[in-house]
């Protein structure tokens, strides 16, 4: 069987591609444009007519760019240029692979595999954590839930002879089924306003058996190839087939803590407001910031394949 090498990009971070890019092959990334004519070969329909060259080393490659934007042929392009030179180097570490479900049994020993520096391509089931999505479906969750189950009902013979009044009882006894108190959802929807916003999270689980272990990170919808909306409408916030993520590793979290007390030498304000930080700091590690097991990344590249 032949290995597919096609990949269909679902996020694109193409300013660190460059960079990467850039700083492994000694920043060779020269720009040259010429008008194309026939007599190079090719005739190019109206609205292309320049050519992009990036030349890494001693070789060169021509990729047609628009006249106003690089096209995405250049930046799947520079995806190549990227994990290749960092395989190369020997500076990418994949997962499965490199690492192994073997190397998770001691995380110390997991960890020296891991800096906080590395780039790694892990391969597995992937979750897409929208809390822009969230909170609007908390806001209607009411009107949705009876749009639902109203239209669940429809099919039911015995509801259509029911009267109105009897109907909207019978949606409203399914719908307390289904629905948060008032009081759960506010509180819900105080803490997505104040600590997660319109954050936008995947989480890749390389192994099946240990999903506890997951890389996390945060999504730019600038570098999406489409809105989330269509994405999640497509594959839903758990895709069934595996992922690629091309990341690079931001923290590893440690299983302990070795606290350091800055106390010393502060006024008593300055101590109250220190207590008042750490007891942030605490519930942070609580509930929106990764902890131990997971590791935080910086999402480069992410794909089907």
């Amino acid at each position: 069987m032949v290995d597919n090498l096609f990949r269909d990009f679902i996020y694109l971070d193409t300013e660190r591609l460059k960079s990467i890019v850039a700083q492994l092959n000694q920043g060779l990334i020269e720009n040259t444009s010429k008008t194309v004519t026939q007599t190079d070969g090719d005739k190019i329909s109206g609205g292309i007519d320049f050519l992009k060259m990036l030349k890494i080393g001693g070789e060169s490659s021509f990729l047609w760019q628009d006249q106003a934007t690089e096209s995405h042929t250049l930046h799947d392009y520079l995806y190549n240029l990227a994990e290749t030179s960092l395989e190369e180097k020997e500076l990418l570490i994949k997962i499965p692979g490199d690492i192994e479900k073997e190397d998770l049994l001691n995380p110390s020993e997991e960890s020296r595999k891991l800096t906080t520096t590395s780039f790694i391509l892990v391969k597995g089931k992937s979750f897409i954590n929208d809390f822009a999505y969230l909170s609007s479906i908390l806001d209607n969750l009411d009107e949705i839930l009876k749009s639902i189950i109203t239209g669940e009902q429809s099919s039911n013979k015995n509801f259509e002879k029911s009267s109105d009044k009897e109907r909207n009882k019978i949606v409203k006894d399914r719908i307390k089924e289904y629905n948060l108190p008032n009081d759960l959802k506010k509180a819900i929807q105080t803490f997505l306003d104040n600590f997660y916003k319109d954050r936008l999270v995947i989480k890749s689980v390389p192994f099946f058996d240990k999903p506890n272990f997951r890389f996390v990170g945060t999504l730019n919808p600038i570098n999406l190839r489409e809105n989330i909306e269509n994405i999640i409408f497509k594959y839903g916030t758990a895709p069934q087939e595996d992922w690629y993520m091309f990341a690079q590793v931001a923290s590893i979290p440690h299983s302990t803590e070795n606290k350091v007390d800055v106390s010393y030498n502060q006024n008593q304000i300055e101590k109250a407001l220190q207590q008042v930080f750490e007891a942030l700091r605490d519930f942070e590690k609580a509930g929106f910031s990764i902890s131990f097991p997971e590791i935080a990344v910086t999402p480069i590249a992410i794909y089907r394949q």
